[in-house]
């Protein structure tokens, strides 16, 4: 097995994109954990059935219609008042094999490859929990030559690195979420990104300037009919890091 390293860059995401709920947080920061899982494990797949839930847990969907860097992938978040090593030593009897474990920004990962399949289980102790409580995400992805892949984005800027590239199905809308990085200043990056959401339609409706701990940089707020599209723009660490959200909304019935 290759050892796997991830871009640091990965972490900010979830801190830098506008307006991020639970649900955006935690599909953001499991997207770079699954991503770098698939590229470790070296193997093409097909979806498998969920993966059966932990007696007594909460589930919550996280992700049912999504693609993480073309890769379809099914996410959901539990809860369980459990202990970690229970939870663990569940999901170890309930699948075939020994699975790859590591430990990735605080939660612990396990991840088994069967056949033609990735399921994953990352689970850490809930923070400040009084009784004994473990949470956590299951997810699977389905990395056949079958599924078709994510649209091309031929627009990005040449050099820059993609760390970021997720799709999202919900009714009625579709949506993607993209970070990358490059060495351009903000307000060059800013400037280029206006440039080339207007050619496909996407007029920017407002600026505003981006000024937090750590941060500098500029928001833009696009609009279309049926479309809009957020952006954040800031310098950090010696780079540009961009966060592009676009929405389209999809008539009911629309095949």
């Amino acid at each position: 097995m290759p050892t796997c390293r991830t871009s640091q860059h990965a972490h900010a995401t979830s801190e830098l994109r506008p307006g991020a709920g639970g649900r955006g947080r935690t599909a953001l920061r499991h997207a770079w954990i699954v991503a770098t899982l698939l590229a470790c494990s070296g193997v093409r797949a097909a979806l498998p059935e969920p993966l059966p839930p932990f007696a007594g847990a909460s589930i919550t969907p996280v992700l049912d219609d999504a693609r993480i860097h073309g890769v379809p992938t099914r996410i959901r978040q539990f809860e369980a008042e459990a202990s970690a090593a229970t939870v663990r030593a569940f999901y170890r009897a309930a699948l075939e094999g020994t699975p790859v474990a590591s430990r990735i920004d605080g939660w612990e990962v396990l991840s088994w490859t069967h056949s033609t399949a990735l399921r994953t289980v990352r689970l850490r102790p809930c923070p400040s929990s009084p009784i004994s409580c473990t949470e956590g995400t299951l997810s699977e992805s389905d990395l056949s030559p079958a599924a078709a892949p994510s649209s091309a984005l031929p627009w990005l800027p040449r050099g820059s690195l993609l760390s970021t590239d997720i799709e999202m199905n919900d009714p009625g809308r579709h949506a993607r979420i993209l970070v990358w990085h490059d060495e351009s200043s903000p307000s060059w990056a800013a400037a280029r990104l206006v440039r080339e959401l207007s050619v496909r339609g996407l007029a920017l409706e407002r600026r505003v300037p981006v000024s937090r701990s750590g941060l500098d940089g500029i928001g833009l707020w696009f609009g279309a009919h049926g479309r809009e599209a957020v952006a954040t723009i800031v310098a950090r660490g010696g780079a540009t890091t961009v966060t592009l959200h676009m929405v389209e909304l999809i008539a009911q019935g629309r095949p």
